[in-house]
């Protein structure tokens, strides 16, 4: 039989007369959309991808390489009296991803930290969740996730350099000194509890050891990054 295409059998459907039996054409079934993955983005470190993470000089510069430690790969984040941030595009509504989760560990904590005075403002491992505020890239509203040397776990505080940028303390001490630990955040809710309304679009993540205003030493290790849309 002579292969009939689908226009050609609506059209023959459509010239049949009244007294033709009476065909129903189905209409086209709802589109649903595809459900969102569960992971928006994630970070390994099996090599630092250029393409991927952008350097940015803050003063002088800290030194970021993809290593091997403990049998996993990751990111070794070292400074000696300088500053620079890797910073990631990446962009999400985190009303639908809430959940960001890594694993760090701190082998050389700064010595003379006070992050809310400008001369003490270094830690050795930092992750920053920057959102789409008015401002240049600098004055734009971020949460800095920090291991500190001093300031008890779950203290919020202003950085010394903006009201704009809430230091949250989620590891603390040295106590946990030269093993991995892992975090997961909940940052829809930090954003609130920080500024008092609902998050913007996040459009990057940060990573950061320093110790340019301390004039001293600091080396940390980071890996297993993920934004989630459930809690890990």
């Amino acid at each position: 039989m002579k292969h009939v295409t689908g226009f050609t059998l609506i059209a023959a459907l459509l010239t049949l007369g009244c007294g033709a039996r009476r065909f129903s054409v189905p209409l086209m079934p709802p589109l649903i959309p595809a459900p969102h993955a569960l992971i928006a983005w994630s970070e390994s470190f099996d090599r630092l991808n250029s393409d991927r993470w952008r350097e940015v000089a803050v003063r002088r510069h800290s030194s970021y390489t993809a290593v091997e430690l403990d049998g996993r790969s990751c990111l070794r984040a070292e400074s000696q009296n300088g500053a620079s941030i890797l910073v990631a595009r990446v962009e999400h509504n985190p009303d639908l991803y809430e959940w960001l989760s890594w694993d760090w560990r701190v082998d050389e904590p700064v010595q003379g930290e006070a992050l809310g005075r400008k001369d003490g403002s270094d830690a050795a491992a930092r992750v920053y969740v920057y959102f789409k505020t008015p401002g240049l890239p600098w004055q734009q509203r971020n949460l800095d996730y920090v291991w500190s040397a001093a300031l008890p776990k779950g203290t919020m505080l202003n950085s010394a350099y903006s009201s704009q940028s809430k230091i949250i303390v989620v590891d603390s001490g040295s106590s946990s000194l030269g093993t991995w630990r892992h975090v997961d955040r909940n940052v829809e809710d930090d954003y609130r509890k920080a500024f008092g309304e609902d998050p913007p679009e996040v459009v990057a993540i940060g990573l950061m050891t320093d110790s340019d205003n301390t004039e001293g030493r600091s080396l940390a290790y980071f890996d297993d990054l993920k934004v989630s849309r459930v809690a890990p």
